[in-house]
Formats: C-alpha cells, structure tokens, sequence
C-alpha cells in the first residue's frame, strides 16, 4: 500500500499548475464576489453529479470527509477546467491512476468556471478518454473549492489544477 500512495503522490507533484486565464472570461478562479473567504460551517454536505446523473456524496463533520457511496479508501479530487492546458495535460495520467490503482483509488474532477455545453463535455470526456468521475455540478464545486482553500492555505486566484487528496476520510 505504501508504494501504491508513493506513486500516487509522485504523479501529483510532477504536474505543472495551469497560469493561463479562461480563454472567453478574465474571472478569478472562485466567484468574483467572494472577495474574502467566507465562514464556513464545520459540518457540511456536497452532492457531486457527473453527466449521466450519477451522484457522488460527501458529508464533512469535525475535519472528517465521509465520502459516502465511495468505497476506496483514498480520494483524490482534481479542480480543473476545460480551457486549461495543464489540466487537460493531467487527464491520461489520472486515467491511469484510476485504472492501475482502482481497488484503492477513487479519482473526481470537478469542473469550476467552464461554460463548455453538456454535448461538447461528453464529446471532450470521450476525446480525452476520461475513465475517472467528472463532477458536472460547477456551483457545489465551487464551494467545496472554497471551503477547502483555506486549509491548504490559498488565496481565491490558486493555481490550476488543484489536486487535494483524502486517506481513509482525512485529508492529506
């Protein structure tokens, strides 16, 4: 197991993050008019949904992450978006992670700040050759983002991707 979250880990850190703005939008990577970071609740639920409606749970109490219909004990959530080519970069990595690894390893991108249409998404995933979850739900999206950002100690402009990991429901 220890190999398998050493690999894991070692991909993670050897991509690059995207520092390019959307191509049709100059908008900060979380909503503009969150200027700070708001309070948030230490309890919280979030309802993830990819394209063909399937549903990703995960409810937070006391620093827990209860990833709720997942069975893997590690989870690892990509924030991207479409127009990013550090993120599209990062697509045949994780599709191998997820393959290799799939008895351990659950991976979810979310979508933030992409207006691509649901048609173009599912011709992109198909493209791409996505083989992991694809969180199509951009405003729950966002707020887990933003509740997460002040744990790993950023700023609303973070770089993308942004890449977080969970072991066994705590993050690492």
């Amino acid at each position: 197991m220890k190999k398998k979250f050493y690999l894991i880990m070692t991909l993670i850190l050897t991509f690059n993050a995207c520092d390019e703005k959307p191509n049709k939008h100059n908008i900060s990577p979380l909503n503009q008019k969150s200027e700070k970071i708001k309070n948030i609740p230490k309890e919280y639920h979030y309802e993830f949904k990819n394209l063909e409606g399937q549903t990703s749970i995960l409810d937070i109490k006391n620093d827990l992450y209860n990833f709720k219909n997942i069975e893997q004990e590690i989870v690892l959530i990509n924030i991207m978006s479409t127009w990013c080519p550090s993120c599209r970069g990062q697509i045949p990595h994780l599709s191998k992670l997820q393959q290799k690894f799939k008895k351990n390893l659950f991976v979810i991108s979310m979508l933030v700040h992409d207006d691509i249409l649901k048609k173009k998404l599912n011709k992109f995933i198909i493209a791409q050759k996505i083989l992991y979850y694809v969180s199509v739900t951009q405003e729950e999206n966002l707020n887990f983002t933003e509740r997460m950002l002040p744990k790993l100690g950023l700023t609303k402009e973070f770089p993308m991707p942004l890449t977080i990991v969970f072991i066994r429901g705590k993050y690492f």
